[in-house]
């Protein structure tokens, strides 16, 4: 190769690094990005009433204030937007008076299929009353005598369901499921699949139903996941793509009939189409709490042999679950080891394939037995009490912002958008009934002009109601 020949193809070798050095450098200017502890640490001016702390910003006490740097660039760049991502851990739930119709029985399932469009999943309650004074055992065979001579009839007997147009007004469609173990329910290309143990905690089942009105009796698809371990009390979610996720207790390290029949493990395996292909341990544990395992086996009140494990165990179940935005959610009960109170537990990933972090209970002191929807603009928890929590979403208000550009290089703010109440919104996602999607938290940039330096401060204040603060996980300045 001569000479000149050599030159040519060593410029064009540079002209391409440098090409690709620019390209890569747009790519990383394309947005300022504020997420990590360090970058957070990067861009405050000041900070009052807020500390940066394990990659958040968190108000302490009463009310923050955040204020960033200028951020400069060599080239004048136009700003687009500026988004607003708050902390996972969702804590602004309320209790409520009960959203659910008079009259019905244990484990509740609610199944928003669309705005507008509610179905309820609940067994019909027939009441016994017992003399005072009778220990659980005494109630326990006095109720099964009772209903030796006041049978129940088969058409008043398993889960049923009602339908509501508002979360207020209920109407009766009749019995669906003739187990009074009825899971949970998921809604696939205009079909409700009704999941239900056979027998209690035990062997989840699957009936299909094409109409809940109709009166007519769903296909019976028998067991469609036998789990070695007994546990059950699932929940069924069917993501974006089609597959069909299964959350499970696996009670191989407790006693379950000791411990409610929870556990501080949760399996987690899935379907193409919710049917077929559940096979146990198919992914990583959703959650796995277990302590140290002894080496030691034995079996419980009802024969289910676990390993023991020490110290005492945390035991979660009977879980249901939402995917909003990217963010999965999973809720159940929850009883701390020690404290022999429930209440509901909720805990969240961003990658289904991992193992959920646990983000922190609600309430205390009843068996919840939980199941979450989307309905009326909110997010409803209802459970087997006469009360039931809501909540407007993971965003926690009390979010104010502005963002201004320095436009001549001085390192100073030219120019500022007027201070907004920034806050996410959320819909459900068409066809699928666990699936919610967002709109972030955001404020148009466009009315600015270009610069050279960019800068934002927002505020925050705790909500009236508990003093929940908004914690803020990420800020992203988008230029066009």
């Amino acid at each position: 190769m001569n000479k000149r020949l050599i030159l040519v193809v060593t410029g064009m070798i540079l002209a391409s690094h440098v090409h690709a050095a620019r390209a890569s450098s747009q790519r990383t200017a394309a947005c300022w990005v504020v997420d990590s502890r360090q970058e957070w640490i990067g861009a405050r001016q000041s900070a009052v009433g807020i500390q940066l702390k394990n990659g958040f910003a968190e108000p302490v006490g009463g009310n923050g204030a955040f204020e960033s740097i200028v951020k400069s660039f060599d080239e004048k760049k136009k700003p687009a937007s500026i988004a607003f991502k708050q902390s996972p851990v969702w804590d602004n739930w309320r209790q409520i008076a009960d959203i659910t119709p008079e009259g019905i029985g244990n484990a509740f399932v609610i199944l928003p299929v669309a705005p507008g469009d509610y179905y309820l999943f609940a067994t019909i309650n027939h009441p016994v009353v017992y003399a005072k004074g009778m220990t659980a055992d005494e109630r326990r065979t006095y109720k099964k005598q009772y209903f030796k001579d006041n049978p129940i009839p088969p058409e008043e007997k398993g889960y049923h369901v009602w339908h509501s147009t508002d979360l207020k007004t209920w109407t009766h469609h009749g019995q669906v499921c003739k187990s009074n173990w009825m899971t949970t329910a998921e809604y696939i290309d205009g079909n409700f699949y009704l999941y239900y143990d056979q027998p209690n905690d035990q062997e989840p089942h699957l009936i299909i139903d094409d109409d809940l009105k109709d009166g007519i009796y769903g296909k019976e698809m028998g067991m469609v996941f036998n789990d070695p371990s007994d546990g059950s009390d699932i929940a069924v979610f069917r993501d974006e793509d089609g597959t069909v996720h299964m959350i499970y207790e696996d009670w191989k390290a407790v006693p379950p009939a000791e411990r409610g029949f929870d556990s501080p493990l949760a399996g987690h395996t899935s379907s193409p189409d919710g049917i077929h292909g559940f096979t146990p341990h198919k992914h990583a544990p959703a959650i796995d709490h277990r302590t140290n395992p002894t080496g030691k086996f034995a079996k419980d009140r009802r024969g289910t042999e676990y390993e023991i494990h020490e110290p005492e165990q945390n035991v979660y179940g009977d879980y249901t679950m939402i995917k909003v935005g990217g963010r999965y959610y999973l809720f159940g009960d929850y009883e701390p080891a020690g404290e022999g109170k429930m209440r509901i537990c909720r805990f969240t990933t961003d990658d289904i394939y991992k193992e959920f972090s646990f983000a922190g209970d609600i309430g205390e002191g009843f068996h919840p037995d939980p199941s979450i929807g989307f309905a009326e603009g909110q997010f409803y928890i209802v459970m087997q009490q006469e009360t039931d929590f809501v909540s407007p979403g993971p965003w926690v208000d009390g979010v104010e912002a502005r963002a201004g550009v320095d436009v001549d290089g001085d390192g100073e703010v030219d120019q500022w958008t007027e201070w907004a109440r920034v806050k996410e919104t959320y819909a459900q996602k068409p066809g699928f009934a666990r699936i919610v999607d967002v709109e972030p938290a955001m404020l148009d940039l466009s009315a600015l002009p270009a610069g050279f330096g960019f800068k934002f401060e927002f505020k925050t204040t705790p909500l009236e109601e508990n003093q929940v603060q908004p914690v803020m996980d990420r800020v992203e300045f988008n230029f066009q």
